[in-house]
C-alpha cells in the first residue's frame, strides 16, 4: 500500500543529497531529509490512531517540505488524507468530515471546528521524533472505519466546484503512481529539471502537475506563496531556474502585467511553461511569447481523470490543438440535438484514472461510464488530428453564425473590447440558447458605462443577449478560477427576475 512513498524512495536511493523540495524562502530539503520526515510523520500518524484503511483530514499546512512529508507519511501509514480547503464555511466541513469520516484533523485550530468531534494535532507534533500520542486516541482504542474505501486509497481531492459545489474524488495509490509517470514521460521531465508552484497544495493543479511530477522524476520542486504579488512570483520563478510550470490563465496575465514593473526578466530557463484547467486564449499565448518570451503549451486532464491532452510543440500555440497522452484515448460524442463531424463532447478511456466521487451516485453515473470519461467538455477535432477544448458542455451560445462557446466569446470581447477581464455565462445550461450574462472588468482608464457598452454592441453583432455586469473585482475559488457557480447563483437569477 506504499507504491507512491517507494517511489519516491527509490529516487532518494539514487540521489538522497540533491534538493527534493525548496522554497522561496529559501529553505531546502533533500530527497533523504524528506523521506525521514515522512517516516516521522507515518509514525506519528501511527501513534494517533491512524491506521491502514482510515482517513485523516488537514487544514491551514504551510506550502512547504513538511506538507510534502506529511502527503508522503500517509502514503506509508496506508491511510488516506482529505484537505478541507481555504475558503470551506462550517457548512463544507462538516460534510467533509461526514462524507470521509476521518479519525484525526492535522493542523491548526480552526473555527469552522465547531461541533466537529475528531481529534486534532499540529503537523509540527505529529512529525517531532517521538511525539506522544493524544490521550485517548491510541490504534487499539479507535473503532474500525465506518465506512470504507478501496484498499490503497490515499488521497480524496475536491474538484474546482467552478460549475456548483465541489466533488470529492478518491485516487488510490498504485493508478496515481502509473499515470503521474506516463505524464512525466510525455513532458519529458528529468532529474536535471524544476517545477515552479504557485498554487497551494490543497489542490490537484499544485501535487499532480508539480509536486509529485518533480518528485517521481528525481526533480526539484520550488514551493511559492500563493498569496505572494504577481511581482515577487516573477522574480522568483526567474531566480529559480524553473524549467516547468503549470498556470491559470489569469496568474499568466498576471505575470504578463507585472513584467513592465520588472522589465528585462529572464524566463529563458523556462522550457515548458503549461497552461491546465482552464482555457488560454490565443491573445493571452501570442502576449506571452512577446512580453514573458515563453511558449506556453496548452494541457487537459482533470481531479477525476488525470491528464488526458498536451502539446508541448516549442510554438507560439495560438491554435490549442492537443495530442492524446500515450496510454489515453480519446473521441467525440455528438450533442444531443446537432450532428457536427468536428465537434462535440469529449469522452476519454484510460487504464488508470480515479475511483470515482464519495456519495455522489448521480456524477458517478453521468461521468464513469463503462471503461470512458465523460468529461462534460466540448472539443473540436482540428484537421491534424489534434483537439482544441472549447468550454464546459453548459458553455455553447447559439450565436448567429453558429455555436460559440462562452471562452471563445470572452477572447473576443478581449480582442474588440476596452475590458481587463471577462467572464461569460449561458443564461441556460440545459439548451442552447443566445441568452448570456457577461461580468467584466473595465480596462484601465476605461469607464463602466464605456466597457458595458461596448460588451452589448458586440452580444448584439453576434446576435446574442443578455445582461452585461461591470465589477470592480472578479470572484475566484481558491484554485484561482472566476467562481462561475456564484456569479451564476448571484446574477443571473437575479437579472432574469428583474
Amino acid at each position: 500500500m506504499t507504491a507512491l512513498y517507494q517511489a519516491v524512495r527509490e529516487v532518494a536511493r539514487r540521489r538522497p543529497d540533491a534538493i527534493a523540495v525548496e522554497t522561496t524562502a529559501g529553505e531546502r530539503t533533500s530527497y533523504a531529509e524528506l523521506l525521514a520526515a515522512a517516516d516521522r510523520v507515518a509514525a506519528g500518524l501511527r501513534a494517533h490512531g491512524v491506521a491502514e484503511g482510515r482517513v485523516v483530514v488537514c487544514s491551514g499546512l504551510a506550502n512547504d517540505a513538511s506538507y510534502m512529508a506529511f502527503l508522503l507519511g500517509v502514503c506509508v501509514a496506508g491511510a488516506a488524507y482529505v484537505p478541507l480547503l481555504a475558503d470551506f464555511d462550517a457548512a463544507a466541513v462538516a460534510r467533509a468530515v461526514r462524507l470521509t469520516r476521518p479519525v484525526l484533523w492535522v493542523g491548526p485550530e480552526n473555527h469552522h471546528r465547531a461541533g466537529v468531534t475528531v481529534p486534532r494535532v499540529e503537523l509540527a507534533e505529529l512529525s517531532a521524533p517521538g511525539a506522544p500520542a493524544t490521550p485517548g486516541i491510541a490504534d487499539a482504542d479507535v473503532a474500525p472505519p465506518d465506512r470504507a474505501f478501496a484498499p490503497g486509497t490515499f488521497r480524496m481531492l475536491w474538484t474546482s466546484g467552478s460549475t456548483k459545489a465541489p466533488k470529492l474524488v478518491t485516487w488510490r495509490q498504485e493508478s496515481f503512481v502509473r499515470e503521474r509517470r506516463r505524464w512525466i514521460a510525455s513532458i519529458e521531465a528529468t532529474e536535471h529539471d524544476a517545477f515552479f508552484c504557485q498554487h497551494t497544495l490543497d489542490v490537484a493543479h499544485a501535487t499532480d502537475l508539480h509536486a509529485f511530477a518533480a518528485l517521481l522524476a528525481g526533480a526539484r520542486l520550488v514551493l511559492a506563496d500563493p498569496g505572494a504579488e504577481p511581482a515577487t512570483l516573477l522574480a522568483q520563478l526567474a531566480a529559480s531556474g524553473a524549467t516547468y510550470t503549470s498556470m491559470l490563465p489569469n496568474h499568466y496575465e498576471d505575470l504578463i502585467a507585472a513584467a513592465g514593473q520588472r522589465p528585462g526578466t529572464d524566463l529563458s530557463r523556462l522550457r515548458r511553461p503549461m497552461c491546465g484547467g482552464a482555457y488560454a486564449g490565443p491573445a493571452l499565448i501570442a502576449s506571452a511569447a512577446e512580453v514573458l518570451g515563453i511558449h506556453i503549451r496548452h494541457i487537459y486532464g482533470s481531479t477525476e481523470f488525470g491528464l488526458a491532452l498536451g502539446n508541448m510543440a516549442d510554438e507560439v500555440q495560438t491554435l490549442g490543438g492537443m495530442h492524446e497522452v500515450a496510454g489515453v484515448r480519446a473521441r467525440l460524442e455528438p450533442l444531443a440535438g446537432y450532428d457536427w463531424d468536428d465537434l462535440g463532447t469529449l469522452v476519454l478511456t484510460s487504464d488508470c484514472t480515479s475511483d470515482g466521487y464519495v456519495d455522489d451516485d448521480e456524477a458517478n453515473a453521468a461521468t464513469f461510464r463503462g471503461s470512458d470519461f465523460w468529461t462534460g467538455d466540448v472539443a473540436q477535432r482540428l484537421d491534424g488530428g489534434g483537439f482544441r477544448l472549447l468550454g464546459r458542455v453548459t458553455d455553447l451560445l447559439l450565436a448567429t453564425d453558429g455555436p460559440l462557446a462562452a471562452p471563445f466569446l470572452d477572447e473576443l470581447i478581449a480582442r474588440d473590447c476596452p475590458v481587463a477581464e471577462s467572464v461569460s455565462l449561458t443564461a441556460d445550461t440545459d439548451s442552447l440558447t443566445n441568452r448570456v450574462l457577461v461580468v467584466l472588468r473595465a480596462a484601465p482608464g476605461t469607464s463602466d458605462d464605456d466597457a458595458v457598452g461596448a460588451v452589448d454592441k458586440l452580444l448584439a453583432s453576434h446576435g446574442l443577449t443578455g445582461p452585461v455586469l461591470a465589477f470592480e473585482r472578479i470572484p475566484r475559488t481558491v484554485v484561482g478560477k472566476a467562481d462561475r457557480a456564484l456569479l451564476r447563483s448571484r446574477y443571473l437569477a437575479a437579472s432574469s427576475s428583474s
